[in-house]
């Protein structure tokens, strides 16, 4: 499969990505179900979802409710996805969510450490805003095992809350004790850079976005099919 990103005409718009929120959460109740249809207020997804290719086996490591494998199922860009996450209740949520969308293929399971992911390799690999929350020790392996699941020739999409300008970087702390309960630990690109490259991967796209009072770094790269 050759990944490039999608053309213009298969992108979605961000209020797309925000009625596909709507509508994947829309039998849910709850604070926490409207976090959803709201989150892509705050979130880029529309950045994220053209770097993933039609048709692609997708792994979301930190999913959540499961909301970015419900958009790209929504919009096709996903053969089979599985998601992992460590908070029973978001699971239960998401696999309620993939009911919305019977077409795909969508599976979520908890986890509560690396060594219980799956082996097996995949097109995509995601890790969007779940680095910051590892603790400062853990993260260069937690990163190194995220990127193994990358088969060669696949892509690592990485995005995380960004520790500059400080004011966005201080909104977003404040927004996760409140809703997290946690003091989180950022990660500067450079260091993610340095892993992904460390591991045999080429950087393919690198951007720096502010939406509100938030800051997100977005990091795509590439694991080159071996000779």
């Amino acid at each position: 499969m050759t990944l490039s990103p999608q053309s213009p005409a298969t992108v979605l718009s961000r209020s797309d990505v925000a009625a596909s929120a709507k509508v994947l959460f829309a039998p849910e109740r709850g604070w926490r179900a409207q976090l959803q249809a709201w989150r892509p207020a705050i979130c880029p997804f529309e950045r994220l979802l053209p770097w993933v290719p039609q048709g692609a086996t997708v792994l979301d490591i930190g999913c959540g409710a499961g909301l970015l494998l419900g958009i790209l199922a929504r919009s096709g860009r996903v053969s089979h996805a599985v998601g992992l996450d460590g908070d029973v209740d978001a699971v239960a949520r998401a696999t309620r969510m993939s009911m919305q969308v019977p077409a795909a293929t969508l599976e979520f399971v908890h986890v509560s450490d690396t060594r219980a992911w799956p082996t097996s390799q995949v097109d995509v690999v995601l890790l969007i805003d779940v680095l910051h929350h590892i603790s400062p020790g853990a993260q260069d392996e937690f990163l190194r095992a995220a990127l193994a699941r990358v088969r060669p020739g696949g892509r690592f999409i990485y995005k995380d809350m960004a520790a500059k300008p400080l004011w966005y970087a201080l909104a977003n702390r404040a927004h996760d004790l409140v809703l997290a309960h946690q003091w989180i630990h950022y990660v500067l690109p450079a260091r993610v850079i340095d892993q992904a490259i460390g591991s045999g991967f080429g950087l393919h796209h690198q951007e720096h976005v502010r939406r509100k009072w938030y800051a997100h770094d977005l990091l795509v790269f590439e694991r080159p099919v071996r000779s």
